[in-house]
């Protein structure tokens, strides 16, 4: 049997079908549409639409382990734990429930989640990417490791009691946005608060990295042959904080907080709401 444990397999739907699955030795098999799901590290609950998304193929190639080796990906690593997982940490005890099942949904390394308080077993951590080989070694603080979409998140409707993620919303357009808001909406208890790291427009380090990108690509040889880039592009960076509240309504989440970024060191603005 898979090691996930059993309240968050309660949890588990197929992502096609979104039915209860059933679960083996070597995973998990959804009867309704015949489809076998393998587990090692992680399940791999990808439905056969993820292939042909762009987004696909520029996440593996960030989170590539060559990639991670670099100067720059060791400095974001180093980054991730020392000031973004104190916010994420902050947040998380302020708005989450003490008990629970919690989804890190597009969770990359799960670095930013390294100090959340379990509260003892209580707080259930899920990690959850579309890239395979980075959730197999997300961090150990995570009770799950999930390959999945985040427009086709596999969890039943309304079993999830909350979820986050940091640096996920600005890589898609608006209506995409929306969409993934609404497949979070589907999977949260009435009630239940999510927490949305986004940068600003603002946003001083990310003014800093592209700054970085700028010079890099237009004085040296890289710049014509593989042009430096940190991350997947940002297109969709908040505007405002009602900007970010504006889509909490708009998608069926009562807004709750907007902190302006301090405790990320301006990197990030932090968008609270709860379920409706």
């Amino acid at each position: 049997m898979t090691s996930i444990p059993a309240d968050i397999r309660g949890a588990i739907a197929c992502p096609t079908c979104r039915g209860a699955l059933d679960w083996l030795e070597a995973g998990a098999r959804c009867p309704e549409c015949s489809v076998d799901y393998p587990a090692g590290t992680a399940i791999d609950l990808r439905p056969a639409s993820f292939h042909g998304k762009s987004e696909f193929q520029d996440w593996t190639d960030h989170w590539a382990n060559e990639n991670q080796h670099s100067f720059s990906q060791r400095f974001f690593s180093v980054y991730r734990r020392v000031v973004f997982a104190r916010t994420v940490e902050w947040h998380v005890n302020r708005f989450f429930p003490e008990r629970g099942v919690f989804v890190e949904a597009g969770s990359g390394t799960s670095e930013t989640s390294e100090r959340i308080d379990k509260r003892g077993g209580s707080r259930r951590l899920v990690a959850v990417d579309l890239v395979l080989d980075v959730v197999a070694h997300a961090h150990a603080n995570m009770d799950a490791r999930i390959a999945a979409d985040c427009f086709h998140l596999p969890f039943a409707n309304a079993s999830i009691d909350g979820l986050w993620n940091v640096g996920v919303m600005e890589h898609f357009t608006h209506d995409l946005i929306d969409q993934m808001m609404r497949e979070f909406h589907r999977v949260l208890k009435p009630g239940a608060p999510i927490v949305l790291l986004w940068p600003a427009t603002d946003s001083l380090p990310q003014k800093g990295l592209r700054f970085v990108e700028f010079i890099v690509n237009n004085t040296s040889r890289r710049g014509a042959e593989a042009p430096l880039r940190f991350h997947p592009p940002e297109i969709s960076k908040l505007t405002s904080s009602e900007e970010g509240r504006r889509v909490l309504r708009r998608n069926g989440f009562e807004p709750v907080f907007v902190d302006w970024g301090l405790r990320s060191l301006m990197a990030f603005k932090t968008v609270v709401g709860r379920r409706n």
